[in-house]
């Protein structure tokens, strides 16, 4: 039986990769295939799209970055049908760590053989994420991010460094399964996968198919040290850091420990504004993703 597959398209990704989509769906998209394109409009629009697609289709793939690719996994999360991945972000931080193809040809050949895999997804105040979510000084620059008019690593480093000068570390209270600890950090990620994207690794050993999330927590550091700990960030190595405090759980909440000033949260890669808290919750093995057999 034919397989029927839906794109859905962000055209306002990344620095406009997806351009020549419909084009590389034409000549690489397997011919026995029935295909639905639809592209989305507004904040949100892209789960509405996928949600309805997965009513029909075996696939509905994410034409776009790390934000495109959350909406159309919530919203075929609940169903039968596997989600695709034709990563054209700035980021790209679950295909990358999926070793999805990083371009038109190869991701949609990889849709071609239907190879799947069942990944762990989480909640972060009751919004589903699939690779990181956190609090400090990285949802502070994904914040400045989304607001730039520019977007790409480059952009993004160039922000970083800028605001890391201005960027107060806080104080947190962080349970992980029902124990408390109290931490000043710069930095706090909780991530199913292993990267922010950019091959930016802030979790070196976290896997999407064990169970558990890793939280971790980077204390703050001097100026002089950066470039160490970006050689790390990068090298698969932060975790061996003085540093970095890795710890792994289940259930975790997060607060700033004075429990009145305000989290400024992110998940994959989009800023979610601020809570008094982050509540995050692991959800094992509730996503089906076409990825290259392991």
């Amino acid at each position: 039986m034919s397989k029927k597959v839906c794109f859905i398209i962000n055209p306002i990704s990344g620095t406009g990769k997806w351009k020549g989509i419909e084009e590389s769906i034409k000549k690489y998209l397997d011919p026995t295939f029935s295909t639905l394109i639809f592209y989305s409009e507004y904040a949100g629009h892209a789960i509405e799209l996928a949600n309805d697609a997965a009513q029909t289709c075996d696939a509905v793939i994410a034409v776009g970055g790390d934000g495109m690719m959350n909406e159309v996994a919530r919203g075929i999360i609940s169903t039968k049908a596997l989600l695709g991945i034709v990563p054209t972000g700035s980021g790209n931080a679950l295909a990358r760590h999926l070793e999805i193809p990083l371009t038109h040809k190869g991701a949609i050949e990889c849709i071609n053989k239907m190879n799947y895999r069942k990944i762990d997804s989480a909640t972060m105040n009751d919004e589903d994420f699939f690779a990181v979510c956190g609090t400090g000084f990285d949802a502070e620059v994904a914040n400045k991010f989304a607001e730039s008019s520019k977007r790409g690593f480059f952009t993004y480093v160039s922000l970083a460094i800028t605001n890391y000068f201005s960027y107060k570390p806080a104080e947190y209270n962080i349970t992980v399964d029902g124990k408390t600890i109290t931490e000043k950090a710069f930095l706090i990620s909780v991530a199913n996968s292993s990267q922010y994207g950019n091959n930016a690794h802030i979790a070196p050993q976290a896997s999407t198919r064990d169970g558990v999330l890793d939280v971790c927590i980077l204390k703050p550091f001097p100026l002089f040290i950066s470039p160490v700990l970006a050689f790390r960030l990068f090298g698969w190595s932060l975790n061996r850091s003085p540093y970095m405090k890795t710890l792994k759980g289940r259930s975790i909440a997060i607060s700033n420990a004075d429990k009145k000033t305000p989290l400024c949260i992110h998940y994959d890669g989009e800023p979610a504004g601020t809570a008094p808290e982050m509540q995050v919750e692991i959800a094992p093995r509730t996503l089906r993703v076409i990825a290259p057999q392991e």
